[in-house]
């Protein structure tokens, strides 16, 4: 992110001007989109009831975009005031009203201020009047960022100050869950169920059955016309250097939760913590160490957990300090405690995959319902099913005519035979998958599941 600055500065001038005014100062604009969240003053005596806020219009007519109220401002001095949260957008102009006190003024040598009797801050555009070669002492300064929403389903509980969003914006077909900040997919996706060894696309396989006719003497297993050798004890054709083997399928990948806990009550939204969007909102907690459980649907073999989650005060977002933990063999164990990147994901690896019932996450911070307010709040938790699976079931040793064919932008085939008789073959079906295995390498080169079966007897 970069840096915003807006307004003429903050410094000792020659003369000053008085309240009951809104003044809009036309030097320096603003030169980015972002939030300004410091600003400085310097009051020729001590001011009150002071405003500061972001204006936008042109010729003679402004309005205020942003505002904040400061209260009271010590004079004499150049006056910091962080922690705030105001929009600002290239070009708009610094503005400020007090209802008492005087501030630093220079009537000459400057790009000039708009004046308006009255507070105009909070209302609609009004009429001003140039004060020509005129400056005042403020001045603010930000940080750039992404453009920001505030989408209808945020609850207007969960805005302390103004919430900032990142706008992710999707291309036609792709679901909001699958986009997390900036999504980076590559063309190769793999549909659920398929190992990730499987390759490009999502192999499918034709297994043709076919009957062999036999000469008197020859075992029905062997197959005719095929010469057949012995490799460790397994009927490998010697045209081919692949080996089919049947395995259950491999499951893995990120979990989202089905249902909460929330023990002390102290949770609001606590649904949008799993409901696998970034924009519908977040669970949130004003109280330290309140601890939020996530169930996933039934016990998972679970490697790890990411949180998308933050915290802010009065307003402006800040990394909390967090505690996560999981329940397995009756006993809540502790995965991580320390610092997260507020609106970032992050993922925290068990020491070793457990099959856990819950996990749970607090924040460790000083959180307050009372002004400067600051809470805890999580947008999105899940869990990560650990690879299981993919057990060896059988290898058909009597396959032959293997095949693998890839046509542009289409998922490979691989297509296989075996003899009528194979009791194996009872295995070959969707519910288990085939690998195709190099036996010089000893690699898998595809899997997938059938697609096909084709008796020619």
């Amino acid at each position: 992110m970069g840096e915003i600055d807006i307004g003429p500065g903050a410094t000792n001038r020659g003369t000053n001007r008085s309240a009951l005014v809104t003044f809009v100062d036309l030097n320096n604009p603003a030169n980015d989109t972002g939030v300004i969240n410091s600003v400085e003053v310097w009051g020729y005596n001590n001011i009150t009831g002071f405003k500061i806020g972001t204006f936008s219009g042109s010729g003679t007519s402004y309005n205020d975009r942003d505002y904040a109220t400061i209260g009271s401002v010590t004079g004499g001095s150049k006056q910091t005031f962080t922690g705030l949260s105001i929009d600002v957008v290239t070009s708009d102009f610094l503005g400020c009203y007090f209802s008492d006190g005087a501030i630093e003024r220079d009537s000459s040598g400057y790009l000039g201020v708009y004046t308006y009797s009255g507070d105009a801050f909070g209302s609609s555009s009004h009429t001003y009047t140039i004060l020509d070669g005129d400056a005042i002492s403020i001045y603010g300064t930000g940080a750039t960022s992404t453009a920001t929403i505030s989408p209808s389903g945020i609850a207007s509980t969960l805005a302390f100050g103004t919430a900032k969003l990142n706008q992710n914006i999707l291309p036609s077909g792709i679901a909001s869950t699958l986009a997390f900040g900036t999504a980076k997919l590559n063309q190769n996706i793999l549909p659920s169920g398929i190992a990730s060894i499987s390759g490009v696309g999502s192999p499918t396989i034709t297994a043709i059955i076919h009957g062999v006719i036999q000469p008197s003497g020859i075992a029905p297993t062997t197959a005719f016309g095929t010469p057949i050798i012995s490799v460790a004890g397994l009927h490998i054709p010697p045209q081919s250097r692949y080996l089919v083997e049947l395995h259950t399928p491999i499951s893995q990948g990120w979990r989202i939760p089905s249902s909460h806990n929330d023990p002390s009550s102290a949770w609001e939204g606590e649904t949008k913590a799993y409901d696998g969007s970034l924009v519908s909102g977040q669970a949130y907690t004003l109280t330290t160490n309140a601890k939020l459980e996530l169930i996933p649907d039934s016990p998972l073999y679970t490697s790890k957990l990411r949180i998308y989650g933050g915290a802010t005060n009065n307003g402006t977002p800040y990394n909390p300090n967090i505690v996560l933990d999981v329940y397995y063999s009756s006993a809540w164990h502790n995965v991580y405690t320390g610092g997260i990147q507020y609106d970032a994901w992050v993922e925290k690896s068990l020491a070793s995959p457990q099959t856990i019932e819950k996990a749970r996450v607090s924040c460790t911070d000083t959180l307050s319902a009372s002004y400067p307010i600051k809470n805890f709040y999580v947008t999105e938790f899940w869990f990560y099913a650990a690879p299981s699976g993919g057990e060896l079931l059988s290898i058909l040793e009597n396959a032959h005519s293997i095949a693998i064919e890839q046509s542009l932008n289409k998922s490979p085939v691989i297509s296989l035979s075996l003899p009528a008789g194979d009791d194996k073959s009872v295995l070959l079906t969707r519910a288990n998958e085939v690998w195709i295995r190099d036996i010089v390498t000893g690699d898998v080169i595809a899997s997938g599941i059938l697609d096909e079966r084709v008796d020619t007897r």
